[in-house]
């Protein structure tokens, strides 16, 4: 199965390798060139309450790697012209969303476990909360 082209600028698909056998089924994430950054910090979502929504905001400099550990949910990205809707369902691919793109996660399935891979530390003055400041930064934008 091949996964759908994103349209999102910044954003893209990484595969994530793997093995199975009669026991079940491992994957793994070298932090190599595919991730494309080094990381420096982990966090992870869970117990999200019935409804709720994460993210809904946009970065200028952190590059984010998320990917789902159990459940589902959607991930909506903007890069302030393109707007599209995924999936996150499977653990062996992993979203790469990059700066400048507005991302909300929602329609949490019960259970449900995200995992993102940040490019930087905790810097709330790089993040982009209000949307309409993101699309003002975003349409600055030159790349």
């Amino acid at each position: 199965m091949t996964d759908p082209t994103l349209t999102t600028r910044g954003c893209r698909w990484i595969s994530i390798p793997g093995a199975a056998d009669e026991r079940g089924q491992v994957n793994f994430l070298a932090f190599d060139h595919k991730l494309g950054f080094a990381p420096r910090r982990l966090f992870w979502l869970h117990h999200i309450a019935p409804g709720q929504w994460r993210g809904r905001h946009g970065h200028r400099e952190s590059h984010l790697v998320t990917l789902i550990l159990n459940g589902a949910c959607k991930v909506h990205l903007d890069d302030g012209r393109v707007k599209e809707t995924v999936a996150l369902d499977d653990p062996a691919k992993a979203l790469h969303i990059g700066p400048f793109v507005w991302h909300e996660l929602t329609d949490f399935a019960p259970q449900t476990v995200v995992l993102v891979i940040a490019s930087t530390l905790y810097d709330e003055a790089e993040y982009l909360r209000d949307y309409e400041t993101f699309k003002r930064e975003a349409a600055s934008r030159t790349t």
